[in-house]
């Protein structure tokens, strides 16, 4: 990986500190989706705000690398994956609201505004997304999952998902949340900050927003696609088959850790693993939907461990 960071000056930021970040990995212009960087760049021309893209392929950078709306890069040489590219760009932003973004969402100022609102009004809230997830995480599945148009009030969650969310930075910094780049290049990292920030006695959120539009990509096919991760072709099923196996071992060992440490957040753990938080959790979160079969499985279209833009 070769980084190279920059730097532009957004007319629409007054001096000072930016009022909020926007970070967005930038893999390709993303030919299976009607959106891509280039109208998500346009989404967000007057939306106050430092834009930056974190570029993880060589000819994507040289395209745009002098565009008028992005205040700061970097550049990797070779495809650095999902985690390591959220962490550049969170490490690199400076708003105290920092939103990741796929790079093929399409969004409306009305819903950064209303992601933003209620990152700072929901209690102990760390990371707020439009869309995210119940989870069992002794079985590995999830238990309902809460996306656009399904629910009418903020719900407490164990994951968001990772094309459109929104990071309180003190909040995150301060209880040294990172996403871990042994997830890499993409799957499970979502889950693994959720069980983090149980960890950290904070919280994460679905919230009612509907300003928005985002076609699933390699997270939502079930094709063996390849990925290209730092010059070497993987692909999908291996990754998420890895993943989901070192998810299994790390999240057993963070278990032990809160169990030895007597933390409040360990009941909680416990409840999941036993399948029995269902319905403490809806009397927590308020009314909520989902999309689950019968038996309990997330619905094709509705299990969602990351992405690729990255």
């Amino acid at each position: 990986m070769n980084p190279i960071s920059g730097h532009m000056t957004n007319g629409s930021e007054s001096e000072g500190l930016p009022v909020r970040s926007f970070v967005i990995p930038v893999l390709d212009f993303s030919p299976h989706s009607p959106y891509n960087i280039r109208s998500l760049l346009e989404d967000l021309r007057d939306v106050p705000g430092e834009v930056i893209c974190i570029f993880n392929r060589r000819d994507v950078f040289a395209e745009l690398q002098h565009h008028s709306r992005i205040d700061k890069f970097c550049f990797n040489k070779l495809n650095a994956g999902v985690s390591r590219s959220w962490n550049i760009g969170i490490n690199l932003a400076e708003g105290q609201a920092i939103f990741i973004m796929n790079a093929d969402l399409h969004v409306t100022p009305a819903a950064i505004d209303q992601l933003e609102a209620w990152l700072f009004r929901l209690p102990n809230a760390v990371i707020v997304g439009p869309q995210g997830s119940h989870l069992d995480f002794r079985n590995l599945r999830v238990l309902r999952y809460f996306e656009k148009n399904t629910f009418a009030e903020p719900v407490r969650t164990h994951d968001v998902s990772g094309f459109f969310f929104t990071i309180h930075r003190e909040k995150f910094l301060r209880s040294r949340l990172q996403f871990d780049v042994q997830y890499s290049p993409c799957f499970m990292e979502e889950w693994d900050m959720g069980l983090q920030v149980i960890q950290a006695e904070l919280a994460s959120y679905a919230v009612p927003v509907e300003g928005f539009d985002h076609h699933w990509g390699v997270s939502g096919t079930v094709e063996n696609s390849p990925i290209t991760y730092f010059g070497r072709r993987v692909y999908r099923n291996d990754v998420l088959a890895a993943n989901r196996q070192r998810f299994i071992r790390n999240g057993s060992r963070e278990r032990n850790r809160l169990r030895h440490e007597g933390s409040f957040s360990h009941s909680f753990l416990s409840e999941l693993r036993s399948g029995s938080a269902s319905a403490r959790l809806a009397q927590i979160a308020g009314p909520g939907g989902g999309r689950v079969s019968a038996q309990g499985l997330p619905l094709p279209g509705s299990f969602r461990l990351g992405s690729l833009s990255a």
